[in-house]
């Protein structure tokens, strides 16, 4: 359980250690500035002084892009920074150096698109995403450094073919009562069908991860009306990202280390496997013989000399 509370703390503590590393190349940076400098003056490139109070950033890329409002010069810098990634490449001038975790903006940046990267940025969300993927690219490190005595035990849990309904504008995917009630949190059947932005006592947000480690977070709730459990916000994003229509099919994981008598907390995993047609004039084939996921013996462990998600796990 150390392991596991280091990993789960550095991931954890990363934005604060963000915060620390460039507040010091902050001080540094000013050191030899006069004592006498307006404290509302901007000392970083892209940001910009408000009425309020508040700090704006922005920045210019054939044409002026507004990166929002931020409490304090310092984050308003770092916006500037990780959308300078996106827009003008790494070697670009940065308010602040390369930190060890700064440095893994770039990789991070390179799963979305430039106008997702600014979305992210201007509704405030960046620094969360870019924690949870440090917290998810901590736990593929942690499999290179797994002791040969522990486990990583995979459990294929179920998997469902999507109808149209699944893949259309509803908004929703229908997950398998049984499913439901045995691998999901308990609901209560009481729930309304809304869709709000924050899970309440009768839905959750649930986080799944894919091939590649990006999350994928699902609002899992309970509509009383069909009597159905589904996926609802965040679920018409997978779709989209993923290409998904009718008769493909999405397989759902459940992944744990296993060392002694500890156990580190698991994590789920979503798949997508396409079913054989033409899309675009390309021929698609069903992923089913291709799967990423490790291979389980009957009483479930891994099988020896596999990959997951690139790395050698043993």
């Amino acid at each position: 359980m150390q392991e596991q509370s280091e990993i789960s703390g550095a991931a954890t503590n990363a934005i604060q250690e963000i915060s620390d590393s460039n507040s010091n190349s902050y001080v540094i940076q000013n050191k030899r500035q006069k004592l006498d400098n307006k404290v509302d003056s901007p000392r970083f490139k892209g940001v910009v002084v408000q009425k309020n109070g508040r700090w704006g950033a922005q920045i210019y890329a054939h044409e002026r892009i507004w990166l929002g409002t931020f409490k304090s010069e310092i984050e308003a810098a770092m916006a500037y920074d990780s959308a300078a990634i996106k827009l003008q490449g790494r070697d670009v001038y940065r308010n602040f150096p390369w930190t060890n975790i700064t440095s893994e903006e770039p990789k991070f940046q390179s799963q979305f698109s430039t106008q997702a990267v600014l979305n992210m940025i201007k509704d405030g969300s960046y620094p969360a995403k870019f924690v949870e993927y440090l917290r998810a690219q901590s736990f593929i490190q942690s499999f290179a450094t797994m002791p040969s005595n522990g486990g990583l035990v995979c459990k294929k849990l179920f998997h469902k073919e999507l109808t149209p309904s699944d893949v259309g504008n509803l908004n929703r995917l229908v997950i398998p009562k049984k499913y439901a009630l045995m691998y999901f949190p308990h609901l209560s059947c009481d729930a309304e069908e809304t869709d709000q932005d924050i899970a309440g006592e009768d839905d959750a947000e649930l986080v799944f991860f894919d091939r590649s480690m990006r999350s994928w977070k699902f609002r899992y709730c309970y509509w009383k009306s069909s009597q159905s459990f589904v996926f609802t916000r965040g679920w018409n994003r997978y779709v989209r990202n993923k290409g998904l229509q009718a008769k493909d099919v999405v397989s759902f994981s459940l992944f744990e280390f296993k060392n002694g008598s500890d156990v580190v907390q698991p994590i789920f995993m979503i798949d997508a496997e396409y079913h054989q047609s033409f899309r675009g004039g390309l021929m698609l084939n069903s992923s089913r013989d291709e799967n990423n996921l490790p291979e389980t013996e009957p009483n479930g462990s891994t099988k020896r000399g596999l990959k997951l998600f690139g790395v050698q796990i043993i």
